[in-house]
C-alpha cells in the first residue's frame, strides 16, 4: 500500500478537483487501485492505495480502513477506485461503504477509462481529465509530480545502464580509499561527504555516489546520514540517495535504499517510501532501518512524528566536532539544515 502525508497544496472545490489532485498526491496515475483519502477538519491527513487485488479477500478493506479511523477518529473518508471493469471497482466501493458507515465523506467515485461515475454503478457518468483541473495545475506549481504509472516512478530508482564496470571501478575506489581510514572517522567521512552531496547534487561523480554508499554500510556513518533528514532537507535527502541507489553496483544498493525510503517518508511521499521497501525486500535484504521504517508504514505514523525520533537519535549519538546540529524547523527538532499518501504497505 502507498500512502502520502502531504501539506496543503490545492484547495479542492468540487469532485473535478479532488479527482485531479489525486495523481499528485500519490506522485503517479493509478490504476487498478482503491484510493482513500482522510480528511481531518478540511485537510487531507493521508492519501492511501491499494491494488484492488490485495483487497478482495474477505476482511482485508475492513482492516484498512478501520485502522485508519482507529487512528484519525474524527476523519471522515473519500473512496475512489480505478478499474479497467467497472463492477470490480464499484464492489469494493459498496464493501467500504458498509465499513464506514457515516465516516464515509462523500458520494463513492469510480474512475474507468476516460471518465468516471459517482454515486453507484448506476450513477452519473463524467469525463475524467485529471491533468485539466485547477487542483492539478495548483499541486505541480508546489512541485508534485504525476508520473504516468506506479511502474514509472519504480524505474526512477532502476540503476543506471552505461556500463557494469564503471560502477565496479568506483566501488574498487572506494574500498581502496577506506582502507586507508580508521573506523573511527568514517562518521565523519559521511557527514562532509553528504554535506557535499546535498549542496551541489548534480555535481557528483559516480565515484562521489558510491563512496556514499559504501560509508552507509558502516552503522555510525549510516546513523549520521539518518539524522540529516530534517523536514527541511528531505526532499534533497531523496534527490541525493536516489542518485546514489542509480550508481550503485549490484549487491551495494540496500542500506542507500534504507536511507531514500526514510527521506521519501519524511517528505511526504508515502509511494517512493513503498517502492524503496518493496525493492528491499526483493533483494532479499532485512535491515534495521528496513525493518523499522515498515513498521512506522504499516502502522500509518505520520511525517510529523519524525521531530520527536529524530530528537531521540540525535540524543543517543555522540556530537563530531564537525557536525553543527540546528533546529529542525519544519518539525520542531533539531537537525542539521540544508536548504524541505499511501500505497497499502504505504502507494
Amino acid at each position: 500500500m502507498t500512502k502520502n502525508c502531504a501539506p496543503a497544496v490545492a484547495r479542492i472545490r468540487d469532485l473535478h478537483d479532488l479527482l485531479g489532485v489525486i495523481p499528485h498526491l500519490l506522485g503517479f496515475h493509478p490504476d487498478e487501485s482503491l484510493v482513500v483519502l482522510v480528511v481531518v477538519d478540511g485537510q487531507v491527513q493521508l492519501t492511501a492505495r491499494a491494488d484492488l487485488g490485495d483487497l478482495k479477500p474477505a476482511g482485508h478493506l475492513e482492516v484498512l480502513l478501520d485502522r485508519m479511523v482507529l487512528r484519525w477518529p474524527a476523519a471522515k473518508v473519500w473512496l475512489v477506485g480505478y478499474c479497467a471493469v467497472e463492477k470490480h471497482g464499484w464492489r469494493l466501493l459498496r464493501r467500504g461503504h458498509r465499513c464506514l458507515g457515516d465516516a464515509l465523506a462523500g458520494e463513492l467515485l469510480c474512475v474507468s477509462g476516460g471518465h468516471y461515475r459517482v454515486g453507484d454503478a448506476d450513477g452519473p457518468l463524467y469525463r475524467h481529465d485529471p491533468a485539466s483541473t485547477a487542483s492539478a495545475a495548483s499541486a505541480t506549481l508546489h512541485g508534485l509530480q504525476a508520473r504516468p504509472s506506479r511502474a514509472a516512478l519504480r524505474r526512477s530508482i532502476v540503476a543506471d545502464e552505461p556500463s557494469p564496470f564503471e560502477a565496479e571501478r568506483s566501488l574498487v575506489a572506494a574500498l581502496d580509499r577506506v582502507a586507508t581510514l580508521d573506523e573511527a572517522v568514517l562518521p565523519g567521512e559521511m557527514v562532509a561527504a553528504l554535506d557535499s552531496a546535498l549542496t551541489a547534487p548534480s555535481r557528483q561523480s559516480r565515484d562521489d555516489l558510491v563512496w556514499l554508499a559504501l560509508l552507509s554500510t558502516d552503522p555510525d556513518a549510516r546513523d549520521r546520514a539518518l539524522i540529516t533528514i530534517t523536514h527541511e532537507s528531505a526532499e534533497a535527502c531523496v534527490d541525493v540517495w536516489s542518485r546514489v541507489v542509480r550508481a550503485c553496483p549490484h549487491g551495494l544498493q540496500g542500506q542507500p535504499l534504507a536511507l531514500l525510503g526514510w527521506s521519501a517518508w519524511v517528505s511526504g511521499d508515502g509511494a517512493l517510501q513503498s517502492i524503496c521497501l518493496e525493492e528491499l525486500e526483493r533483494l532479499g535484504e532485512s535491515l534495521p532501518l528496513q525493518r523499522l521504517l515498515d513498521r512506522l508504514n504499516q502502522s500509518m505514523v505520520p511525517p510529523s512524528f519524525w521531530a520527536e525520533l529524530r530528537a531521540d537519535l540525535v540524543g543517543a549519538i555522540k556530537p563530531l566536532p564537525s557536525l553543527k546540529l540546528g533546529a529542525d524547523q519544519g518539525s520542531g527538532g533539531v537537525g542539521q539544515a540544508h536548504g524541505q499518501g499511501a500505497d497499502d504497505q504505504v502507494a
